[in-house]
């Protein structure tokens, strides 16, 4: 950021147009020449610097990318904010991003989140009565093959009816009996 770098810039008429829609939407000021963000202007430039910093922390961190400019410049405009605080979290509310930078705080930062809620559950980790979305399944060919067959696909919803001796799912009117094994590779998002 140029502002942050303490930078002057040259401005081009092409930049002349773009600066002109910016400072109707109140998001900067030009005054003899010099540009200046507003306070909504600045706010805006911290969340888009923030939202790309933490994609470079991801990328680096988590995925173990090398370069990650080019991606974390794709990766930042797909980022909604639950989706920003639980990166940041789950980063550790990091305060500068691969090169050394700062990464501007956000509201999880100032409330000192520690954890970042599960989505993802492997079916056997549900209770009775818990209802659930399959995701996705980490299995063999013949498991597989087993899964499909009983309609436990990607995109089906079911019912935990009990989990012992074995575990007992419901989907729609009919009923099936898995093993531990079987229930630990069935990935699911809880319903309700």
């Amino acid at each position: 950021m140029a502002e942050e770098e303490g930078k002057r810039l040259k401005v081009d008429s092409v930049e002349t147009e773009a600066l002109e829609e910016l400072k109707r939407e109140g998001l900067l000021t030009v005054d003899g020449g010099i540009i200046k963000l507003t306070d909504k202007g600045r706010k805006k430039a911290e969340k888009i610097v923030r939202l790309h910093r933490l994609a470079e922390r991801l990328l680096s961190d988590i995925l173990g990318f090398k370069d990650v400019e080019e991606h974390a410049c794709k990766f930042e405009h797909l980022i909604d904010d639950e989706a920003e605080e639980a990166i940041c979290t789950l980063l550790g509310h990091p305060q500068v991003c691969p090169h050394g930078r700062k990464i501007p705080q956000g509201h999880c930062c100032i409330e000192k989140e520690t954890e970042v809620e599960k989505v993802i559950y492997r079916l056997s980790e549900l209770s009775p009565g818990d209802e659930a979305e399959v995701k996705y399944t980490v299995a063999d060919d013949r498991e597989t093959r087993m899964l499909i067959s009983a309609g436990i696909i990607p995109g089906v919803g079911l019912k935990v009816i009990r989990v012992y001796p074995a575990f007992v799912i419901q989907i729609e009117n009919t009923q099936f009996a898995l093993d531990k094994k079987l229930a630990d590779a069935i990935y699911v998002v809880r319903r309700g």
